[in-house]
């Protein structure tokens, strides 16, 4: 059944709302539209009308959602028309707790150790420790010892084994714990008699109390205080414009995560305006509402 015009309206602007563009309405008889897609399946999340085949834009908003015809109507001579061959279009996902400028830094420096087998990571990071003169840090990210086939953590052998000549510190995806191995735990000064941190820990064999590799909240800050940061302003802006591509591709075109980030603010905000639209949405979320001396790692 065609939807009313009350529909067709109330439509763009539930969609609206969910896009990040504003719900704000232009009137259909004052503004034409710039952008027509049509021949798709549009979920409007709009009970009355859950699914339309066309919307019309202009301005970056929505002008209207409907039917082929009742969108197509709506063309003006120098209206885009992109027929999406009856592909489905959502609205985009907003996940409300991402840290995405550090994620950004850390594809840009660290291993992506999100692989499904210990040999594959122990694989990567001697790739990455082969073209890292020696001496300076390894570092992997993304790792959880919940995915892997073996099923069980890395060891520091194994660790010592891969990179002999690096120190080498690996994340775990949850944040608040690590795997180092031996040249890492040289540098930062503990040993097996080191007594564990103030809500911390550093994993130890029951057998024989050798140090596993393995440390825990505070423990970790140990190996994070003596892991040089030296990312330029180039680097905070291409870290930015890189996890953004990434987010886009999966669907994800916001965060609403502030904490953290409000001193790389001015780094950023180089992105905005440069065909990067992702980062443009990233900025005010990393500024603003926290000053510039507000809390957070640079």
């Amino acid at each position: 059944m065609p939807a009313s015009r009350r529909e067709f309206a109330f439509g763009m602007g539930v969609v609206g709302a969910f896009t990040l563009f504003s719900s704000d309405l232009f009137s259909i008889d004052r503004t034409e539209p710039e952008l027509i897609l049509y021949n798709g399946s549009f979920w409007t999340v709009n009970p009355r009308q859950p699914r339309a085949q066309a919307v019309a834009i202009s301005g970056g908003r929505f002008l209207a959602i409907g039917s082929n015809d009742e969108v197509l109507a709506l063309a003006a001579g120098n209206a885009k028309k992109v027929d999406l061959g009856g592909k489905t279009v959502l609205p985009g996902f907003i996940d409300a707790h991402l840290h995405p400028a550090e994620a950004g830094l850390s594809h840009l420096r660290m291993v992506d150790c999100d692989l499904r087998s210990i040999a594959e990571i122990l694989k990567a990071l001697r790739e990455r420790a082969s073209k890292t003169p020696p001496g300076e840090w390894v570092l992997g990210f993304k790792y959880d010892d919940t995915k892997t086939v073996e099923g069980r953590p890395l060891t520091r052998d194994e660790l010592d084994a891969a990179v002999p000549d690096h120190p080498v510190f690996v994340q775990h995806r949850g944040g608040h714990t690590a795997w180092v191995n031996s040249q890492a735990i040289k540098l930062a000064k503990i040993d097996d008699h080191t007594p564990d941190p103030p809500g911390g820990k550093y994993d130890r064999d029951p057998a024989t109390g050798h140090l596993t590799g393995h440390v825990r909240e505070t423990g970790r800050e140990t190996f994070d205080k003596i892991i040089p940061s030296n990312f330029t302003r180039d680097d905070h802006r291409e870290g930015v414009r890189l996890i953004s591509q990434m987010m886009t591709r999966t669907g994800n075109h916001f965060s609403d995560r502030r904490h953290g980030y409000s001193r790389r603010s001015a780094s950023l905000s180089g992105c905005a305006g440069n065909g990067t639209t992702e980062v443009a949405r990233l900025l005010p979320h990393l500024s603003g509402v926290y000053g510039p001396d507000a809390g957070g790692r640079s």
